[in-house]
């Protein structure tokens, strides 16, 4: 059986980086890249302009959000329902001023 482990309303990019953002106290933002702007240094690398442009293109197809779907995939792995984003974040980014995870006595 092949389940897709995806949350109930996958975030998107933005979304990510203002929760990590609230987590940490440090400024994230998510700045998306034109297609353009993503091809142009792959010409550079020697990259041919026609595969740049695909390649610029299937990642803007890709990451535009339209491929994400909610599903119960995650909840049928776990067996519960899954946190959100939201209520992951500050448990992996929170921390004291240094950016570090502060750790009960105990906790690994």
């Amino acid at each position: 059986m092949l389940l897709r482990a995806e949350a109930p309303r996958p975030p998107g990019f933005a979304e990510v980086a203002a929760e990590i953002a609230r987590a940490s106290g440090r400024p994230v933002v998510h700045e998306p890249v034109p297609e353009a702007a993503y091809a142009e240094p792959l010409t550079g690398f020697g990259l041919p302009a026609g595969e740049a442009a695909w390649l610029a293109a299937l990642f803007a197809t890709l990451l535009d959000g339209h491929n994400s779907s909610a599903t119960d995939g995650a909840k049928r792995v776990l067996g519960r329902e899954p946190r959100s984003f939201a209520a992951f974040a500050p448990e992996t980014w929170g921390g004291d001023a240094r950016g570090e995870e502060v750790r009960g006595e105990g906790e690994v």
